[in-house]
């Protein structure tokens, strides 16, 4: 008896043991950037190999949470990165058309990516800003309208139904408030769960609109100190499991990771920098680091607890959102409502705010073919980028071209390709794979520099990607080149990792007294000494739009019109790195890491990257700079509009 007793009383104790261990699963979606369609994309395949496969689609999105909710009823739902912004659907309606279908995924928690914030100041402060402070106001009030007739009515800001945080953000222009909160707390089956959201740093360095009266976090040291408050705050409080949602780059995080508190946070869950992270990052302080790609992923992080609500074990897998996955009826149902004006054959639209772009084809037109499959997914030098910037070389007449370096994407696949369904690709470009390319508005331009000058910007850009140091890292990836053979040393200093550099067409060196035409593009905000917000140039000016001898030729329309006279090819490599630093696919991350190469000792100054917002107003204005105090922040943006750079306009009736 003894002998059976004394295994059942051991399988009662292991049994209850088992019950009272919860597990909650984290479902971590991040960068949608407006994708609301299954699209193309260049994905990791065997043996180092890469694979185009169709992924992405909020519908089928949507179907894969009802299972995920479904399989495990304890679980949150994470909305992470850059969401509203993205395509044309996106472009024409200021993010409208996207935030219905994301409300219905029924998100509980997420954070603003740095494209959210790209549709003005004003816009960011009606879709993310606290929502009692606008109580007391009508519904017609939260309204944005445009000058120069873009719409015959203002339209409605639109606002998410899940709360964004944004601990690294102050709203230094109206200081009686906080533009996103910190923190948020939710109790998910006993377990009582703490949030802590950031969301760019690199707004200011994106583009001048996108940051009046904004301030934010930068640097390791002040990103540790803001984690470890926060952590410490939500754990005081009770917090069994404290969580972080970045928009910072898993690169940047990784490295916050290792100097936080120990058992400070338990995971960091990255946006931003849409790497696929199948294993888990660890670090010294116990946080582990994790990315879902972009919107072809998902994923799921189940933490398990036992009866006192300690972790006993973290399981994380990413779930490819695929051809295998049914759409959701529900969902397909506002997604087809949400796309149906740009598929009108009467469409007529024009997108506000700063500069227009027209619609006026349905976005499911033909506008182009590629002899070569292309995409951006190359942290140094992307076929697409290498495909455009020929074009643009050739379009503007110039010796040299360059583009940024974005990371969102439309992967365009060349004629004859076998796709996953056995069919041949057309090698058709569409309109709606262009607004994907080109999801912000800028015009195409030319201007002239030195070479020493043009060996210093492409320095920057390198530093921007690849220093050693990730709080270097600005923008996206690196930006494109054509008309210039660079020979260079990814594993080298700072500043100092070209080592030749060439004419393209001649194969002469470039001195540094040469003066180089170089072709590119001009933003709202640039000033005749900036071409694509980068300092150093002389003479930039529009290119005038052939069909119209006009100067508002934007990069979309460009980009269209250099389809017609020629089908795209983006199989030209110009850079050479003697390093053979490895890449994705050989490499598990497209951006590297940790960096590549030494970061030099003195790496102040901006050099060859994109602008302040201070430096910018230090040019316009002499007020106090944009971080001093409220009231001179306030200054900047009345003489910013004044000046007609600010050309989003709120509009407020208050009820009597």
């Amino acid at each position: 008896t003894l002998s059976i007793a004394l295994p059942l009383a051991l399988a009662v104790t292991s049994n209850t043991a088992f019950a009272a261990e919860k597990t909650i699963r984290f479902l971590h979606i991040n960068d949608l950037h407006a994708h609301l369609m299954p699209h193309a994309d260049r994905v990791a395949g065997d043996n180092g190999s890469t694979v185009i496969e169709e992924r992405g689609g909020i519908a089928r999105l949507a179907t894969l949470l009802k299972q995920q909710r479904t399989e495990n009823p304890d679980n949150v739902v994470m909305n992470i990165g850059d969401t509203f912004h993205g395509g044309a659907e996106a472009m024409f309606s200021l993010g409208n058309a996207i935030v219905e279908p994301v409300n219905a995924l029924n998100i509980d928690v997420g954070v603003a990516g740095n494209w959210d914030f790209a549709f003005s100041p004003g816009l960011t402060r009606l879709r993310f800003g606290p929502i009692d402070l606008f109580s007391y106001i009508p519904e017609e009030a939260l309204k944005i309208g445009f000058p120069g007739n873009y719409l015959a009515d203002p339209i409605p800001i639109l606002r998410p139904n899940y709360p964004n945080l944004g601990a690294n953000v102050k709203d230094i222009a109206v200081p009686f408030w906080d533009l996103m909160p910190a923190t948020y707390v939710k109790e998910v089956n006993g377990v009582k769960i703490g949030f802590i959201g950031l969301t760019s740093d690199i707004i200011e360095d994106m583009h001048v609109f996108m940051a009046i009266g904004l301030q934010f976090t930068k640097g390791e040291d002040a990103n540790r100190q803001l984690i470890n408050k926060h952590a410490a705050d939500l754990r005081a409080n009770g917090a069994d499991i404290v969580v972080l949602m970045s928009e910072l780059g898993i690169h940047k995080d990784n490295a916050l990771a290792q100097v936080i508190e120990p058992g400070s946070v338990d995971v960091i869950f990255s946006a931003h920098t849409h790497e696929t992270t199948f294993s888990p990052l660890t670090s010294t302080s116990g946080a582990i680091v994790v990315e879902a790609g972009n919107d072809g992923w998902l994923g799921q992080m189940d933490i398990t607890v036992d009866d006192e609500n300690n972790i006993i074990n973290k399981q994380w897998d990413l779930l490819a959102i695929d051809s295998s996955i049914t759409d959701d009826a529900d969902m397909q149902v506002l997604v087809d409502a949400a796309r149906a004006p740009y598929l009108a054959t009467d469409v007529h639209l024009i997108a506000p705010p700063f500069m227009t772009q027209k619609l006026t084809q349905p976005i499911d037109t033909i506008v182009g073919h590629t002899d070569t499959t292309v995409d951006r997914k190359d942290a140094l030098e992307s076929t697409f980028n290498a495909g455009w910037t020929d074009m643009i070389r050739q379009l503007t007449e110039s010796d040299a071209a360059i583009s940024p370096g974005f990371r969102m994407d439309a992967t365009l696949v060349e004629t004859g390709y076998m796709l996953e369904d056995n069919t041949l690709a057309t090698g058709d470009i569409t309109l709606e794979d262009a607004y994907r390319l080109f999801p912000v508005v800028y015009l195409m331009a030319k201007g002239e520099i030195d070479g020493a000058g043009i060996r210093t910007v492409i320095e920057n850009q390198l530093t921007a990607t690849f220093s050693s140091d990730v709080f270097n890292h600005v923008g996206g990836w690196n930006f494109g080149v054509s008309g210039l053979d660079i020979t260079l040393n990814l594993d080298g200093t700072d500043g100092s990792r070209i080592s030749s550099m060439s004419y393209s067409d001649t194969g002469e060196t470039v001195l540094d007294s040469d003066i180089v035409t170089v072709g590119g593009c001009l933003r709202s905000i640039d000033t005749p000494d900036r071409l694509c917000s980068i300092p150093g140039f002389s003479g930039v000016l529009p290119v005038l739009n052939p069909a119209d001898n006009q100067p508002l030729w934007t990069a979309l329309d460009a980009f269209v019109y250099g389809l017609s006279a020629q089908n795209f090819n983006g199989s030209r490599v110009s850079i050479n790195d003697e390093s053979a630093t490895p890449r994705w696919p050989e490499d598990d991350f497209i951006q590297p890491l940790n960096g590549v190469g030494t970061t030099s000792s003195d790496n102040s100054g901006n050099g060859g990257r994109f602008p302040r917002f201070d430096e910018i107003l230090d040019e316009v204005s002499n007020n106090d700079r944009i971080g001093a105090d409220a009231a001179g922040a306030l200054g900047n943006v009345s003489i910013i509009a004044l000046l007609g750079l600010m050309l989003v306009r709120r509009k407020f009736i208050l009820s009597k």
